[in-house]
C-alpha cells in the first residue's frame, strides 16, 4: 500500500483527508512543517499533501527545504489551499509542487489527482531505472570494445582514439613500441595456455610501471604500446624501460620459464608536434633497430649511431642450476628413467666411452615366474625390483624398464667382471629384502660391454 503524508495544522481537515483516502493508502498526519521534516527523516512516503497556510513555517517554505534534500527531493507534492489567487498557484508550482487541490475538496477529485500524480512518478521512476540500466550497459559495452579481453589492457581502438586527442592538444611524452622476443617459441613448445599466461605477466608488468593518466595497450599478439604523457626526461624514461624488461624477466623466472621470452622496446620522445602516424612509425623503426641488434633491450629513436641500451637479464648458471634441480629433490641410488630418455643417455655414454676409452656395461635383467600358482602380479614384483635397485646401485648408474618383466641398466666405469659381481649382488639384495619370493620367481641377467 502506498504511503501518504498529510501536513495540515487543522485537525478537522486532516481527518477529512484521511477518511477520503485511507481505503486506498496508508495515511500519516502531522500538523506543521517542522513535524513534516522530522517525520521524513525517519520515514519515506510516496506522496505529500501539503497545506499552505501554517504557523511558523508555511507549506511553500517546508517544500523548499524538502526539495533541497537529495533523499527527499523526488517525493511528489500536492498543495492543499483555499486560496484561488493565480499567483498562489504559480508559487506552489514554482517551489516544486506537482499539483494543488482547493479546499473544500471533493473526495473523488482528490483521489483521482493523487492516483494520477503517483502513477506519473512511478512511470518516471521506471524510465529512470531503465535509462540508468541502458546507460550502464552501453558504458560496459563501450569499455569492452576498447579493452583487450586476455590482458585487461586497452586495445588498438582505444589507443588511436585517445592518443589522437592528446597529440591534437600538443601533449609531450614518451611513446614505447614493445615486442616480446621469441614469444612464438613459448607458444609452439609450451602451448597456448602458457603463452597466454606470458602475455598476462607482461600486462601486469606494464601496469606496475604506469599510472591512470598513461595509455597502456595491447595491439595484437605479442605487440604492445604505452604512452606516458608529459614524460620527456630520458634518464627517467630509461629507468622505466629497464624496469619493465627486468621485472618481466623476474616474473618469468619465478614462473620457471625464465630465459625463453624477453622484451624489446623502441622509444620515441615527442615534443607534441607529432601526429599518431608519425609517432607510430618512429617507434616501429626504433623497435626494428632493437630487434636486429640483439633484442632484450631498449633504444631511443634517432640514436642509430649509438649502441642499443642492452639490459642484463640473462639467467646466470647458478640460477639455471637451481631450476634444473628444483624438482629432483635429494637423489639417492640409481637414476631410473623412462625408456626414451634412457636411449638418449645410452647414446651420450656410448660416445663418451669411445672418446675416453672408459668401460661401461649394459645389463638386462629378466624376471621369470616359476610358481604357476603365484598370486602376486609381475607388475608388483617389478615395482619392488626398481625400489631395491635404487638402494643397491650408485647414483651414476642409470636404468629403465625394458618390458613388463625385464629391466635394463648401464653401469659406468665398470669392467665385465665387476659388472657380473654387481648383477649378482643386486639379485641377492632383492631376495634378501623379498624373501617370500625366493621359491616363486627366478632372476637372470645378460651382460655386455658397451
Amino acid at each position: 500500500m502506498k504511503k501518504i503524508l498529510v501536513v495540515d495544522d487543522n485537525d478537522l481537515n486532516c481527518l477529512m483527508v484521511k477518511n477520503a483516502i485511507q481505503q486506498e493508502y496508508e495515511v500519516f498526519i502531522v500538523n506543521s512543517g517542522e513535524e513534516a521534516i522530522s517525520f521524513l527523516e525517519q520515514e519515506l512516503v510516496d506522496l505529500i499533501l501539503m497545506d499552505i497556510e501554517m504557523p511558523n513555517m508555511n507549506g511553500i517554505e517546508t517544500v523548499e527545504i524538502i526539495k533541497q534534500n537529495e533523499r527527499l527531493s523526488k517525493i511528489p507534492i500536492i498543495f492543499l489551499t483555499a486560496d484561488s489567487d493565480p499567483e498562489t498557484e504559480a508559487g506552489c508550482l514554482a517551489c516544486g509542487g506537482d499539483d494543488f487541490i482547493r479546499k473544500p475538496f471533493v473526495p473523488i477529485v482528490m483521489k483521482n489527482r493523487i492516483s494520477r500524480i503517483i502513477e506519473v512518478y512511478e512511470l518516471r521512476k521506471d524510465l529512470e531505472i531503465q535509462l540508468e540500466k541502458r546507460t550502464h550497459q552501453m558504458e560496459k559495452a563501450t569499455k569492452k570494445s576498447l579493452t583487450d579481453g586476455l590482458t585487461g589492457l586497452h586495445n588498438r581502438a582505444y589507443l588511436e582514439s585517445n592518443i589522437h586527442d592528446l597529440l591534437a592538444k600538443g601533449t609531450k611524452g614518451a611513446f614505447f613500441m614493445i615486442d616480446l622476443d621469441n614469444f612464438k617459441k613459448m607458444n609452439d613448445e609450451h602451448g597456448h595456455i602458457l603463452g597466454d599466461k606470458t602475455l598476462q605477466f607482461f600486462a601486469e608488468t606494464l601496469k606496475e610501471y604506469s599510472t591512470e593518466k598513461d595509455i597502456v595497450c595491447r595491439l595484437a599478439g605479442d605487440e604492445f604500446v604505452s604512452f606516458y604523457p608529459e614524460l620527456t626526461d630520458k634518464d627517467i624514461i630509461s629507468k622505466k624501460a629497464e624496469g619493465i624488461i627486468k621485472t618481466f624477466c623476474n616474473k618469468m623466472e619465478d614462473f620457471q620459464y625464465g630465459g625463453i621470452v624477453s622484451v624489446s622496446i623502441g622509444i620515441i620522445v615527442t615534443d607534441g608536434t607529432d601526429d599518431y602516424t608519425s609517432l607510430y612509425n618512429k617507434g616501429d623503426k626504433s623497435l626494428y633497430y632493437v630487434k636486429n641488434n640483439g633484442k632484450n633491450a631498449y633504444h631511443f629513436y634517432g640514436e642509430h649511431n649509438e649502441k642499443i641500451k642492452q639490459v642484463s637479464t640473462i639467467v646466470d648458471l647458478e640460477y639455471i642450476n637451481k631450476i634444473m634441480q628444483k624438482d629432483f629433490g635429494e637423489q639417492k641410488g640409481m637414476f631410473n628413467l623412462a625408456y626414451d630418455e634412457f636411449k638418449k643417455i645410452y647414446n651420450f655414454i656410448s660416445r663418451n666411452v669411445e672418446r675416453k676409452e672408459q668401460k661401461a656395461q649394459m645389463l638386462l635383467f629378466t624376471i621369470d615366474v616359476i610358481n604357476t600358482s603365484l598370486t602376486v602380479e609381475v607388475e608388483s614384483i617389478m615395482e619392488q625390483w626398481e625400489k631395491s635397485l635404487a638402494t643397491s646401485l650408485r647414483t651414476v648408474d642409470t636404468g629403465t624398464r625394458y618390458s613388463s618383466s625385464q629391466y635394463m641398466m648401464i653401469l659406468l666405469d665398470t669392467d665385465l667382471e665387476n659388472g657380473k659381481m654387481v648383477a649378482n649382488r643386486v639379485i641377492d639384495n632383492f631376495f634378501r629384502e623379498n624373501a617370500i619370493l625366493v621359491n616363486d620367481i627366478a632372476i637372470r641377467y645378460d651382460i655386455q660391454t658397451i
